[in-house]
């Protein structure tokens, strides 16, 4: 018995290594010998759609998040498939964008490194790049390591299940979505400060406007959202009421004074611990550098299938 438990403890303790050694594949500069040039091609396709659509960097922010959260972040959002059950046909992901500019890098990256770098890193660094764009700091670039595999499966029930909704007052509840994957309530509190940037639409929140119980919508707000959605919810307002398209910490202000569209944004106030970390989130210095440990951690989410490097980000088959 004691030579049995021995030897299965043995087991564990190498296939824990072996977990640890594919974690540590990740690394900073990952393509600086097979693609040197593809975190600056990805860089460029970046900025030349954000000068064309300053909504750019807060798709492709969220287009990442929304791979990470459902099987690792492997690029999976990006598969398309003949029975429209693949992951970006879930009613979360309908209206995600971004995709042009993945595939526009994916193509020049390849004629540049044929079958070097995964979607899943362009999309990385894609999130990586919005930030610094949105930020309006150039010479901000924080490091984002590469070596993630492409995934091949993809499914609108994996997106379902995984996705946390926007529509929850409970801020335990949310954390459940991130502590699943070994993330935290603070990683919940400091990446819900993506929303500073982008827009949504009345159709999302158009419950929260109905009456004034609400307790969560400061009412003068909530009467601007009235008018500015006006019964359409095809309208569109902003994450952030004031900073549309720039990356900082008004967000955190907003939601100290309960003016937030989405529910889930809203909760981050509902207990003393939360609320102590939002009050310390208005600090831009202390935002940019918890965000960025944030996406690393949510960035080193790992795929359970095994991937590769995909001809085509769009398909898993050349």
């Amino acid at each position: 018995m004691r030579g049995m438990l021995v030897a299965v403890v043995s087991a564990l303790l190498l296939l824990h290594a072996a977990c640890v050694a594919e974690a540590q594949t990740l690394k900073v500069g990952y393509y600086s010998q097979t693609c040197p040039s593809a975190e600056s091609i990805v860089f460029d396709e970046v900025q030349k759609a954000s000068n064309v659509d300053k909504s750019t960097p807060a798709a492709l922010l969220r287009l990442h998040f929304h791979d990470c959260f459902v099987n690792g972040c492997d690029a999976s959002v990006l598969l398309e498939s003949s029975d429209k059950q693949a992951e970006k046909n879930a009613a979360p992901n309908q209206s995600l964008r971004g995709y042009d500019v993945i595939n526009k890098a994916k193509a020049r990256i390849e004629a540049a490194c044929k079958q070097r770098v995964s979607c899943a890193d362009i999309l990385a660094y894609a999130a990586r790049d919005s930030v610094r764009i949105a930020t309006g700091g150039y010479n901000y670039n924080y490091k984002v390591p590469g070596g993630r595999p492409d995934g091949t499966v993809s499914k609108a029930s994996m997106a379902l299940a995984n996705l946390p909704p926007h529509n929850q007052s409970n801020v335990q509840t949310l954390a459940k979505s991130f502590t699943s994957k070994n993330l935290t309530m603070d990683d919940l509190i400091v990446l819900s400060g993506a929303h500073t940037l982008g827009v949504s639409r009345c159709g999302t929140f158009q419950y929260r406007l109905v009456n004034d119980q609400d307790k969560g919508m400061n009412a003068t707000f909530r009467n601007d959202l009235r008018r500015q959605c006006n019964y359409n919810a095809n309208s569109v307002v902003p994450l952030d009421a004031g900073s549309t398209y720039a990356f900082d910490t008004s967000y955190y202000a907003n939601v100290l004074a309960n003016r937030t569209v989405l529910e889930s944004d809203a909760a981050l106030i509902n207990s003393p611990s939360t609320v102590a970390r939002v009050r310390q989130l208005k600090d831009p210095y202390t935002f940019i550098r918890s965000f960025e440990a944030a996406m690393g951690r949510m960035g080193a989410l790992r795929t359970s299938n095994p991937g590769k490097v995909r001809d085509y980000c769009w398909k898993v088959r050349a």
